[in-house]
């Protein structure tokens, strides 16, 4: 098996990042949105899990600023923000409930810990958290 090489993996990832925004480029607004597994499907990419790199790759574009957003009603897939309300309408209804019920989960989880072993964190997860973020 050959040796990991973290230097070609980061240029197969960009590469992979780069066709999906060729893909996406002409996917502006809900109307034009496109499965994962389409997107695998013109990339060459095969079989039972080949959505997963563009799942991550789309993750990666979003955190670099590409305003890729995901529908799950009709027509379902990615698609490019066309205007500040589709982007408003994803954030709203996808991006902010994940956010929140995380959160909430690893505030009782901290709440538990604190329980268990006194005195674990010192500051609000919620805080430390944002900061975190931030940093």
């Amino acid at each position: 098996m050959p040796a990991y090489d973290h230097k070609t993996t980061q240029t197969q990832a960009a590469g992979l990042q780069d066709a999906i925004l060729a893909i996406l480029k002409d996917r502006v607004g809900s109307a034009r949105a496109i499965k994962a597994r389409d997107i695998a499907a013109h990339l060459g990419l095969a079989g039972r899990y080949a959505d997963r790199p563009v799942r991550e790759a789309i993750k990666t574009l979003r955190r670099s600023g590409h305003l890729i957003i995901s529908s799950v009603s009709r027509p379902y897939g990615y698609f490019l923000a066309a205007d500040e309300k589709e982007w408003h309408a994803f954030r709203d209804s996808n991006l902010r409930p994940r956010a929140l019920d995380i959160l909430e989960t690893a505030s009782a989880m901290n709440r538990a810990a604190q329980d268990r072993w006194g005195g674990v964190g010192g500051q609000d997860l919620v805080i430390q958290l944002g900061l975190e973020l931030v940093a």
